[in-house]
Parts: C-alpha cells; sequence; structure tokens
C-alpha cells in the first residue's frame, strides 16, 4: 500500500466516528467537510491496492489530508477543551466554529496572494467570534449577514474571487463523478 494511502487510512480510522456524528446531527461542518472528506474516501477506495501513485493523486491526498487534519484537530480541540466533550454543546456552536475555520483559510489566502487588508480589524472579527464561544453566547440567526458584512469592510477584494481548498475538491469531486448535489446520498462508506 502506498504510504500515502497508509496515512489516510490512520486517519481515517481516528476520524471516522466524529465525522459520522457531524453528519447524523445536520452539522454545518458536515457540509463543510465533505467535498474533502469523500474525494479521499473515493481516491483510497480506487488507489489502495497500488503500491504507487502518480504525482497528481499524490498532491490531492496531500493537501486534502492536511487540509482536513488541521479542520478536524482544530474542531476536536474546541469539543474537547472548551465543550468538555459534550457533542450537542459544541454543535450549538457549530456555525461560529464554521466561520472560525473559514476566516483561518482566508487569512492564508490573503497572504499567499499578498493582498492588503484591514489585519487588526480582521483580528477583531475573530476575537469577536471566539467570545461567543467562551461567554457561551447565544448565536444571533443572522451571524451570517453580520460576518459578511465585516468582511466586506475588511477586505478590499470580491472574495468570491478566491478559491478554498473545499471548492477545489469539489471541482476534484466533479471529475471523479461525486455528485455533492445530492446530499443525503453521499455513501460514507464501509470500514477500512
Amino acid at each position: 500500500m502506498n504510504p500515502r494511502i497508509k496515512e489516510y487510512q490512520a486517519w481515517y480510522h481516528e476520524n471516522k466516528d466524529f465525522y459520522e456524528n457531524l453528519k447524523s446531527h445536520g452539522s454545518i461542518l458536515y457540509t463543510r467537510f465533505y467535498p474533502v472528506y469523500d474525494v479521499l474516501y473515493q481516491l483510497y477506495v480506487d488507489y489502495k491496492d497500488q503500491d504507487t501513485l502518480d504525482e497528481d493523486l499524490d498532491k490531492i491526498i496531500q493537501v486534502g489530508l492536511e487540509f482536513i487534519h488541521q479542520q478536524f484537530y482544530t474542531c476536536k480541540t474546541y469539543l474537547e477543551n472548551i465543550f468538555n466533550n459534550d457533542f450537542h454543546l459544541f454543535l450549538e456552536y457549530d456555525q461560529i466554529i464554521n466561520y472560525l475555520l473559514f476566516l483561518e483559510d482566508l487569512k492564508y489566502e490573503l497572504a499567499e496572494k499578498e493582498i492588503i487588508y484591514h489585519q487588526d480589524k480582521f483580528d477583531d472579527l475573530i476575537e469577536e467570534l471566539e467570545a461567543y464561544i467562551s461567554d457561551r453566547k447565544a448565536v444571533p440567526n443572522n451571524i451570517n449577514v453580520y460576518v459578511d458584512s465585516r468582511l466586506t469592510k475588511i477586505i478590499p477584494t470580491d472574495l468570491s474571487a478566491f478559491q478554498s481548498i473545499i471548492d477545489i475538491f469539489v471541482e476534484i469531486g466533479n471529475t471523479l463523478g461525486i455528485d455533492f448535489d445530492e446530499e443525503e446520498d453521499i455513501i460514507i462508506g464501509k470500514d477500512i
């Protein structure tokens, strides 16, 4: 088995229950993760018996695994350290956690593309969102409108021009024949 596939297999065993819990509870975090998760799983199924992968496949798996590993690690850290492993309490703040993960990704993209933005206001927004969690404040129904309006004032560039890792993996998934529009029909698969 290819070392990269073996690395994915170990990650999968460690994280599949957490992912399945997100899915069964209809978490927004599930929606965030499933394109990367499903592409990695499909590539595992297709290439698990091969000792070598071509350079492109290896890079796709490497990038996807690094991304999803870091994102799951952050979520699990919140779950364990902030919510004392209370999954239902964690889910009350999944929208805030989703925004924090998005902002982390966005900050990386802004640095990569050398886009100048109001970093102090960006950091203030992150702190404000983190305060919802630490202070256990009720999450407003319009939090998405609020965050989006703040971002338009912080970043002088149209955010629709950015292509996130998730967007890239949706394209890869479409190439592999994975239909992300049919969310309910996604099969996580058997145990590896």
